[in-house]
């Protein structure tokens, strides 16, 4: 059944080559297919009723996925590891303090991704995605909801097995627990100051502007590994009441005025914590919307903007405990 069914991510040495274990992360959904594409050959023959059986060759195109996830204090740092360009850590104490940032150039680097889906026989078929790379993410916060992060992947070539020994195997975290709405809080500063806004809604996307089909000829129809092709695009939007501190905000898109902006998350795991900063937004709309049956509502989109001081566009500072084991080719600790 369903409930029997899991995924994980593991890093590659090496794009398109597995490693030899996963990190379990619980997906919401089963989004991974793969796209094959066949090359047919048509011509004058006499007695012909439609294409003929030897004149159609199957070509693998590899695929896309998605994990989507509620974001947990613990054990996320994978997934944010293939969303993010730049990735360091400094260990103090009991803990690990992750830092990723968007950077003119990526170091993100490729994963396997292994579904395992569950027949109604008890059979479990494990499918391994490798080369898989990040395309594009999602951070997304409302009330009453848990925070969840989305992160598309293209993948190079993919294989099954419903041997279990040749499963990789799938490391959880031993005790994690999510991030939730009562544990969120932004903050917009314009000039410096900080601007109040009662948020209901938060949303945070990033396009990374890969080229995926890499196809050449070679004797061989696998791809190779993406590259940034096209400048990445972050965007955003916050949704609240609107009020007298709101208008401020309508002001600055008005004006078009470049604001800070952050949001800060606290885990229930003692000592964790998640931090995106973002120093240069600036707001693309709209006016605030009145209502007969409800208060007016400020929905304010936003496109995130490189600061031009060196500073990344997008820092994300992730805080967990350290694990037992050292995490293995996930970035060069910082010094000190």
């Amino acid at each position: 059944m369903a409930l029997d069914a899991a995924i994980g991510i593991g890093e590659e040495t090496a794009y398109g080559t597995a490693p030899t274990s996963t990190i379990g992360y619980e997906g919401k959904a089963d989004s991974w297919k793969v796209a094959k594409e066949f090359i047919e050959s048509v011509g004058f023959r006499r007695g012909m009723q439609t294409a003929r059986a030897d004149r159609r060759n199957i070509v693998q195109m590899g695929g896309e996925g998605e994990l989507e996830v509620d974001l947990l204090d613990v054990g996320a740092a994978a997934l944010f590891r293939a969303a993010f360009d730049k990735h360091t850590f400094t260990d103090t104490g009991a803990f690990r303090t992750h830092v990723f940032e968007t950077a003119a150039s990526s170091a993100a680097p490729s994963f396997t991704a292994q579904m395992i889906r569950p027949a109604i026989d008890g059979t479990d078929v494990a499918y391994r995605h490798v080369g898989c790379v990040a395309t594009e993410w999602e951070l997304t916060a409302e009330t009453e909801n848990a925070v969840t992060f989305n992160v598309s992947f293209d993948f190079q070539d993919v294989s099954h097995t419903s041997t279990p020994a040749q499963a990789l195997p799938i490391d959880y975290p031993a005790t994690a627990r999510p991030y939730d709405w009562t544990r969120t809080a932004i903050t917009l500063t314009r000039a410096g100051t900080p601007v109040p806004l009662d948020a209901g809604k938060l949303s945070l996307t990033g396009d990374l502007g890969l080229k995926t089909d890499r196809r050449f000829l070679r004797a061989n129809a696998l791809k190779k590994k993406p590259v940034r092709a096209a400048v990445p695009t972050y965007e955003g939007e916050i949704e609240g009441e609107f009020s007298a501190d709101s208008l401020k905000l309508y002001e600055a898109f008005v004006a078009g005025e470049v604001i800070g902006f952050r949001s800060d998350l606290t885990g229930l795991t003692p000592g964790t914590s998640l931090k995106i900063e973002c120093p240069a937004i600036q707001f693309t709309g709209e006016s605030p919307e009145a209502s007969v049956d409800d208060v007016t509502v400020h929905t304010l989109p936003f496109r995130v903007l490189d600061p031009g001081d060196g500073n990344p566009a997008i820092r994300l500072t992730y805080v967990e405990p350290k694990p037992v084991a050292p995490l293995k080719a996930m970035a060069t600790p910082e010094e000190g």
